[in-house]
Formats: C-alpha cells, structure tokens, sequence
C-alpha cells in the first residue's frame, strides 16, 4: 500500500471514531472524545490504588479517616439522587468507592481515580481545616471520575498520537528529523502546552463547578471554597508557575470564577434530604 492510501484509510478510521465516540458531560453537556473503554480505565486503576496503598504510609487516624468516608457517603448518595431524580443515568453506577488518608504533611493534594478509588494526604488537612473544606476538595476530585476526565484524556492521548504520526508520514519525516536535530520531543512539548494543558485546564474548571454542586446537593457550605483557594494560594507563596505551562488554572482565576458560580449553584442545587 502506497503512503497516500495508508494516510487516506488511517484519518478515515479516526475521523469514524471521533463521530461515533461523541459524548457529553453530565450536567455540563460538555463534548467529549472518548475511544479508550472505561471499564480499561477503571481496572488499571483499582490495580495502581492497591499497589499505592502498599507503598505509602497510611494514616493511622482513624477519626479523620472516618470522617472523609462519612462526607463521601453524603457525596456519592447526593450524586445518585441527583441523577435519579433527573432521570439521567447515574454515571457512578459502576464505581467501587473505596477512601484512603496517606501520611505526607509536606503534600497538599487529594485525587479521586476512576471508579471512585479516592487519597486524601494528610499535609491538605491544613488547607481544608473543617468539614466543608474537606467536603469542597472531595467533591472536587470525586467530579473528574464523574466526567470521565482520566478516559478523555486518554482518548485525547491517543489521537494526538495517531495525528502525529500521520502528519510525520505525510511530511516524509519531517517531526522526526525536528526532534532528532533538537534532540528533544519538540513536538510532544508543543502538543502539550498548545493542547493538552489547555484541555486539562478547562478539565479542572468543570471540576471546580461540577465539585461545587456535588458539595452543596451534599449539604456542605461551598463558600468555604474560596477560603480553600485563599489558603492554597497563601500556602504556594507565589511559587506557581505560568498559567499556560501548567495543567491547573491559578488559585486567583479559580477563586474568581468559584465567587461567580456560587450564589446560583447554591439555589440551583440545595440540598438533597
């Protein structure tokens, strides 16, 4: 087969899997691409929750850690209800949630993998300091599993892939000569700041939204999550890099777009009994 053909057939192939892999984002009814099965996502996932739970320090705070599984109750039932009471299919049906409290005061960070294996590390404790705090910041992370984020990304991954070896083809080599002359992927880095980082920039701020709601429909005070991102901000000291470099809006964007979103989200979305 001749490179014209090859090229020809592969972007068919793409372009056929783009249109029939279209989806949204519950309640945003943002677009997605995704060609990477879900269900892939989630295994490798609960895999690597498990191997991270033998080598990390667990907390032996028991308190704390009952806590965060009672405030994640609060959030996986409203998010259910929601749904349910919507008639939109519930996009958690098939999660396994499971909660853990990692020993690192020096990391202030909490994630939420696919399929609802959530970490909380015991240094974002004094960013939260109080139960809508801790409520903010699970709902947070709890939405990208929601979304579907790590699937998207994934998919997206995989395009970009394919689309630059494409275009590599096409141009008789030409990126591989780029990346061997500079002796870097100059591609993949402008792959990622053009695109990625953008992409998982707006991932984040449909968390931020998506988290807000999860927290109110549970019951939990969301104005605390200004005072989160004020704390972080204050925490970080400036240390933040460029917006564009990283795959985070900065604290100050997030807490000015939080501050427009509140007011309705509270109204919108009360609380579930």
């Amino acid at each position: 087969m001749n490179r014209r053909n090859f090229i020809y057939l592969l972007g068919c192939g793409c372009l056929s899997a783009g249109f029939s892999s279209c989806t949204s984002v519950p309640i945003t009814d943002r677009k997605q691409f995704k060609i990477i099965p879900e269900a892939n996502i989630n295994a490798k996932a609960a895999s690597l929750y498990e191997k991270i739970k033998e080598k990390e320090k667990l907390s032996k705070d028991i308190d704390t850690l009952n806590k965060i599984k009672n405030i994640g109750s609060k959030i996986e039932f409203s998010i259910s209800e929601y749904f349910s009471r919507e008639n939109i299919l519930d996009p958690t049906t098939n999660f396994d949630w499971e909660y853990i409290l990692i020993e690192n005061k020096k990391v202030k960070n909490a994630w939420c993998m696919p399929g609802g294996k959530i970490a909380i590390y015991t240094g974002m404790l004094n960013i939260t300091q109080n139960d809508n705090g801790l409520a903010a910041v699970m709902g947070h992370e709890i939405a990208h599993a929601v979304a579907k984020h790590s699937v998207e990304r994934a998919s997206r991954g995989t395009l970009i892939n394919v689309g630059t070896k494409i275009i590599d083809i096409a141009s008789g080599g030409v990126l591989s000569d780029v990346n061997r002359t500079t002796g870097q992927n100059v591609v993949g880095l402008l792959s990622q700041i053009g695109i990625m980082n953008p992409f998982s920039r707006k991932q984040e701020s449909e968390a931020d939204y998506l988290g807000l709601i999860f927290s109110s429909l549970a019951g939990y005070d969301i104005r605390e999550t200004i005072k989160i991102w004020e704390r972080m901000r204050e925490s970080n000291k400036g240390k933040e890099p460029p917006e564009f470099m990283s795959t985070h809006p900065s604290s100050t964007n997030r807490i000015g777009k939080i501050t427009e979103w509140i007011n309705e989200i509270i109204i919108k979305y009360p609380p579930i009994v």
